[in-house]
Order: C-alpha cells, then sequence, then structure tokens
C-alpha cells in the first residue's frame, strides 16, 4: 500500500519515476525541511512529508505512481494560489519549508520534463511576509554556541539574536547553561540554530518547546564568523567589536 513508503529513504532512487527520482534528491540536500514540488497547480509533498502536511493541515493522503517495482507512494498537496496561508501554518507549527518551482514554463517543453529547482526556504526564524509574523511580538532567530570544559562540567556559551523583519541584533555570553534557556524561553525564539547539543541538554530542551535546529560545524568556526563579519561591517579586523 501507499502506506508502506513512508519515508524517503525507504526507496531505491534507481527505480523511481524522474519526478519523484528528483524530490528524493532535493530532500537529501535538505535534511530536516519539508519540500513543496511544484507539479501544475500544485505544490505537492510525497513520503513522510506528505503524510505529515495531510495531519497538520487536514489535507486528503493520496497516492502517486512512483515506478514500476515500487508502485505507489503517499502524496498530498495545496493549491498553488493558497500556499503562504498554508505555509504560515507549518512556519507557526516550528517547520521548516524547502520550495521547489517550475523555472521553466510548460510551453518551453515538448513531453520532457521541466526544468524545476528550490526557489525559497522558509523558516521560521527567517519569514519578512507579514502576514506569517505577529504584529505584537519579535520573532527572533537565536544562534547558539556552547563549549564545556570537562574537567569541570562547567559550561562556557554565547547566545547570538537576529529578528530580520525589524533589524534588531543582539549578543550575549554566560556560565550556567540554566539562564541560557531561560533566555531561550524568555525571548520566544523561533528558531534555535547551533552545532550540535549533548543529548540531555536537547531532549530538555525539546520537551520546553525550544525549537533547536542543527546546523554544519563550519558555519560556528571562528575564522568563518570573523570573515563574516568584517564583510558584513566592511571593517578590517574584528578588534573594535
Amino acid at each position: 500500500t501507499q502506506h508502506s513508503w513512508s519515508h524517503h529513504s525507504l526507496v531505491n532512487k534507481d527505480e523511481l519515476t524522474p519526478v519523484l527520482r528528483h524530490y528524493v534528491e532535493l530532500k537529501e540536500q535538505n535534511p530536516g525541511r519539508t519540500l513543496l514540488y511544484r507539479l501544475g497547480d500544485f505544490f505537492e509533498c510525497f513520503f513522510e512529508d506528505a503524510i505529515k502536511l495531510s495531519q497538520i493541515l487536514e489535507l486528503t493522503l493520496t497516492g502517486k505512481e512512483a515506478g514500476k517495482t515500487i508502485g505507489r507512494v503517499p502524496m498530498a498537496g495545496i493549491p498553488h494560489h493558497a500556499s503562504a496561508r498554508y505555509c504560515s501554518t507549518l512556519i507557526q507549527k516550528g517547520i521548516s519549508i524547502a520550495i521547489c518551482d517550475q523555472l521553466e514554463s510548460v510551453q518551453n517543453k515538448e513531453g520532457k520534463l521541466l526544468k524545476r529547482g528550490i526557489t525559497r526556504i522558509l523558516t521560521p526564524g527567517t519569514v519578512i511576509e507579514e502576514g506569517m509574523l505577529s504584529a505584537k511580538k519579535n520573532n527572533w532567530l537565536a544562534s547558539v554556541l556552547i563549549e564545556k570544559n570537562n574537567n569541570q562540567g562547567i559550561y562556557k556559551w554565547g547566545l547570538a539574536k537576529a529578528d530580520i523583519s525589524t533589524g534588531e541584533f543582539k549578543i550575549q555570553e554566560g556560565n550556567d547553561i540554566s539562564a541560557l534557556e531561560q533566555e531561550l524561553l524568555n525571548i520566544e525564539a523561533s528558531e534555535t540554530i547551533c552545532e550540535g547539543l549533548d543529548d540531555n541538554i536537547y531532549q530538555e530542551w525539546k520537551s520546553k518547546r525550544i525549537n533547536v535546529s542543527i546546523q554544519s560545524k563550519t558555519s560556528f568556526s571562528l575564522p568563518e564568523a570573523k570573515a563574516v563579519l568584517k564583510k558584513h561591517y566592511q571593517i578590517q579586523t574584528v578588534d573594535g567589536l
């Protein structure tokens, strides 16, 4: 049955139809994001994304033929013209979205697969559309770096928070991990990115609905951070900061 394929990783990519193969390839490139894939007048989801979408948005879960040996896989979709409204609901649930749109019109092709690609990544902390934001409070995107001194069991942490809809940017640091947790709860960050967390801390934060997104360590390296700051503020050295 279509419910057999409850995750994109369960299928052999080579046995999929071209559209579904492309979907799985994009899923692999965007782990942890719900992929909306443009097919005609709809954005469709497949596999685990379809199941999640049907539950959250109360949509009918259907199926799509995915190849001779695979059969049908779960599918759920939203109308292209109403995508902003549905995306707003997903964002408010803390879900990050990758939008794959058609990059050429139907008229340009004769029976060939239309060119499609990721045109937008929507995450809870990076939306700027008024309809997706609460006018009454900041929409903080938080970034956390935690260092542990193994000898004494002491943590050092840094927290940066930005609201890209207002341009506010603030940083702070400390040693008490519970103080960091309290600060994240206070600001109600819609998204908190970090390079990795102790499993105990991760589970604790998850239980308190602190929305954590694990990113690559590269983004948190000192040389990279310095280079980004120097380029953004157009300065020769970060010493003045």
